[in-house]
């Protein structure tokens, strides 16, 4: 510790590694915090544990967001740049790079001081003499002082950029793995044997005879095999299963097509991997169609074992020539096949009488491989067969090998493989970009394409070159567009052509105003363009084609349009402010309904709460005359006693069904997306006791998810669940039916709902007494009731407050029944 840090005794910045030794020599004096001494003790405090955390951390301090960091942390800054400088700088100077990110993220911490947490977040920084891209994975928490007021922040940090990349090569190598399997086409499964889910491609599904959208199980799959097979290939599988095989599995079987009842021989090659417990918790490898093989195995296993030892499973064509006069001494269907000749044509025949048109190509290299005894390879190479009396080009690739006796060769043998289609579509491949280089050529409309982050002009058309650049082929072919235009250097082009070439995402503009200058002048225009990007095969943007047009004299014309327009618009704007006078005065008028209509719900509300406070005092003193002086009530007196309690309670009932009723107007509620289904749920626990009192049952369905206001759609469920069970049956236990349709406006005209909303339709069918089809509006009205008091308790209410609140959410209900037959409630609210 320096002199001067131990007569300040500040011990908190002790230990750290070289960040602790760099800040106990730091001159803080001159910086903006002072002395260390003078810090408070919150940043001493969050400093020692800084210093002494063996995981990359960062603090801010004060509003400048002042910088200090540790040893783990120092490692991300780089050999150059950042560090010492960094170290008690302002955020803003020291992050200049990221700070468009990093300021509002910082605060919005020191505003509100929620913590935040970020995950592989892409930020270049500046380190190692260059701009670096970045990944980094960090969360900021508040940090109060002594007062208990925000006064920095702690930055834990790590940078992902190697696991990110990681991830990235993984998917490239992994879209790779599925080009490649796509080509020699195999089918892939991979199966979860604990959750018991299988996934394939659909190659496989097809061969199996299976719906390829459809999710399949490993017994849909087992089943497709043939019944002669089935048993062997489970047992298989569930030996592989078994750690002690090393999860190995390789088996070939027969399976048939449910479909077309196509048979096909296939051989799976798989692997079983196995968790902590030795249990197999995936399984997965390919699937390769060897019909064809099979059926040259089996017909060659009658004549030749070796050659059934050499060719098993291998779908390419072979053969076993001797030395002296090439002889076939083996040959395989596939070979037969490409060769176009029986085997009665071809076996113990020269080679060079079997195919005379091959000499000229092969023999070279048989020769070269009998001297160098080493086996010769090719790839695409091309040799002339006659098929079907025609003489054509072949490209195969090969492999001639030697066999080798007592150091001589005495046998070769052949492998080829036809790739005949695949050379031919490359041709076909190469020959259509050039007929689209040919069109974009010959276009009569301005077209031409960039290359890379330098925008390399790789080709122009003659339209292009004399319409907009006004230039030769060879000023532009292969130079930096920004080099032959560089007053664009600082227009929106190069901004926009580049984020094309990022983003793979085209881009177009009409009327665009362009503006060109070269030795030779300069000239503007306006151009409608087009930005499309161009890709590899493995879907890397590279370039970018562009088209554009002169559209110079419309928009010239339109201008000229608008000029006139402006006449027009002048004599608009006196009839347009004269609406506006009678406008202005209507919504004076709306504006003073609108409060008369908040100061009678305020009235409604008010005096409802104000009427409880009598009404309490009644229930009160008549539960006290009830307790003391009921022995002492004649008969009549006790009737007349237990009608006050009677009226007092209505009386409760229909002032909270006021306020209820009050409450529905309320148009400052908001509105919430929740699932109804679990809003129902609370509703029936909460009306568990009156259920269970009445032996009501409740059946209903996942309901929706909706935007709507909970508390008023709780009060819809509870009084449309206590309206069915207060008119049930005396002879039969309630019971409601709650289910859900999902109905368009377009069929709901009748109830004056939007035809461009989709509504969910929320019914409750119950078995009660019902009510008479022509009552079926009136019910809904306020304090309307079809039975009377003592039959039936209640207010009339309740369905005015469900109807309101149906209204409140743009929605509806209806009723529907019939007397003795039961009720049905539809609810129709907007999804």
């Amino acid at each position: 510790m320096s002199e001067k840090l131990q007569q300040e005794n500040v011990a908190f910045l002790e230990g750290g590694g070289q960040m602790g030794e760099l800040m106990r020599s730091f001159n803080w004096a001159e910086t903006a915090l002072g002395t260390p001494s003078s810090w408070p003790q919150s940043l001493k405090s969050m400093l020692s544990l800084v210093l002494n955390s063996h995981y990359p951390m960062l603090l801010y301090w004060g509003a400048n967001y002042y910088c200090f960091y540790n040893d783990a942390f120092r490692i991300s800054l780089g050999s150059e740049g950042k560090h010492p400088r960094i170290l008690g700088k302002e955020g803003k100077e020291s992050w200049s790079e990221m700070w468009s990110t990093l300021g509002p993220l910082l605060d919005g911490v020191f505003a509100n001081g929620k913590p935040t947490w970020k995950e592989n977040l892409f930020l270049p920084i500046n380190r190692n003499g260059t701009l670096e891209d970045a990944y980094w994975t960090f969360g900021y928490s508040a940090i109060k002082n002594e007062k208990n007021e925000i006064s920095g922040i702690l930055t834990i940090c790590t940078e992902t950029t190697s696991s990110v990349e990681a991830v990235q090569k993984l998917k490239a190598s992994e879209d790779e793995l599925k080009f490649a399997i796509d080509a020699t086409d195999l089918g892939t499964w991979d199966y979860d044997p604990i959750h018991d889910k299988l996934k394939t491609n659909p190659r496989v599904k097809n061969w199996f005879g299976l719906d390829t959208k459809e999710k399949i199980e490993l017994h849909q799959a087992t089943n497709a095999i043939i019944e002669k097979d089935r048993h062997r290939v489970n047992a298989a599988i569930l030996e592989s299963f078994d750690i002690n095989s090393g999860g190995k599995y390789d088996i070939s079987y027969t399976i048939r097509n449910k479909q077309t009842g196509q048979e096909r021989y296939v051989r799976a090659l798989g692997k079983s991997w196995f968790n902590s417990d030795n249990v197999a918790y995936r399984f997965n490898g390919t699937l390769q169609d060897i019909t064809d093989q099979q059926k040259s195995l089996e017909q060659l296993k009658l004549n030749e074992n070796r050659f059934r030892q050499l060719v098993k499973e291998i779908p390419v064509g072979i053969c076993i020539l001797s030395v002296t006069d090439f002889t076939i001494n083996v040959v395989n269907d596939m070979a037969l096949f490409i060769w176009q000749k029986t085997l009665e044509e071809a076996h113990n025949k020269p080679l060079f009488e079997v195919l005379t048109e091959i000499k000229a190509g092969i023999l070279p290299i048989f020769e070269k491989l009998i001297i160098t005894k080493k086996a010769q390879f090719g790839n695409e190479y091309p040799f002339i067969l006659e098929r079907n009396g025609v003489k054509e080009t072949g490209y195969f690739n090969f492999i001639f090998e030697p066999i080798i006796a007592n150091g001589i060769v005495t046998e070769i043998m052949l492998v080829a493989f036809e790739v005949t289609q695949t050379v031919k579509a490359r041709f076909e491949l190469e020959e259509s970009e050039r007929q689209f280089k040919n069109f974009v050529m010959q276009s009569p409309i301005p077209m031409g394409i960039l290359r890379g982050k330098e925008m390399i002009i790789e080709m122009a058309n003659e339209s292009l070159l004399n319409v907009i650049w006004r230039k030769k082929r060879h000023e532009v072919e292969g130079i930096s567009m920004l080099e032959v235009f560089p007053n664009l250097i600082t227009s929106k082009y190069p901004e926009i052509i580049l984020g094309v070439m990022k983003t793979g995402l085209p881009a177009s503009e009409k009327e665009s105003f362009v503006f060109f200058k070269d030795e030779k002048g300069s000239w503007e225009f306006y151009v409608d363009y087009d930005y499309i990007p161009l890709r590899d095969l493995d879907g890397v943007v590279t370039g970018m084609m562009f088209t554009c047009t002169d559209v110079t004299d419309r928009v010239q014309a339109r201008k000229k349009s608008e000029l006139f327009s402006k006449n027009l618009e002048k004599q608009v704007i006196l009839r347009t402010n004269q609406l506006k006078e009678a406008n202005d005065k209507l919504q004076v008028s709306i504006r003073s309904l609108e409060n008369r209509n908040k100061e009678l719900e305020a009235f409604a509300y008010v005096s409802s709460h104000d009427l409880q406070e009598p009404l309490r005092k009644i229930q009160m003193f008549a539960d006290r005359v009830a307790s003391r002086e009921v022995a002492n009530l004649s008969e009549k007196g006790l009737q007349d006693f237990n009608k006050i309690i009677s009226s007092a309670e209505r009386m409760r009932t229909l002032i909270e069904d006021l306020l209820a009723f009050s409450r529905t107007s309320n148009q400052e509620a908001k509105f919430e997306t929740v699932n109804l289904e679990e809003m129902l749920l609370e509703v029936m626990d909460t009306l568990s006791d009156k259920i269970k009192a009445t032996g009501s049952s409740i059946e209903h369905d996942s309901l929706a998810t909706a935007a709507v206001i909970p508390f008023q759609i709780r009060q819809v469920f509870q009084n449309l669940i206590e309206n069915s069970i207060k008119f049930a049956k005396e002879e039969e236990a309630p019971k409601i039916k709650i289910k859900t349709l999902i109905v368009p406006g377009e069929n709901l005209g009748h109830l004056n709902l939007s035809s461009e909303q989709t509504y969910a339709e929320i019914s409750f069918l119950d078995n009660g007494i019902g009510f008479d089809p022509e009552y079926a509006e009136q019910i809904f009205e306020l304090f309307k009731r079809l039975h009377g008091k003592l039959e039936y308790k209640g207010t009339g209410i309740g369905l005015a407050i469900v109807k309101k609140i149906a209204e409140n959410h743009h929605g509806a209900i209806i009723a529907v029944g019939k007397e003795g037959a039961g009720a049905e409630f539809k609810l129709y609210l907007p999804l």
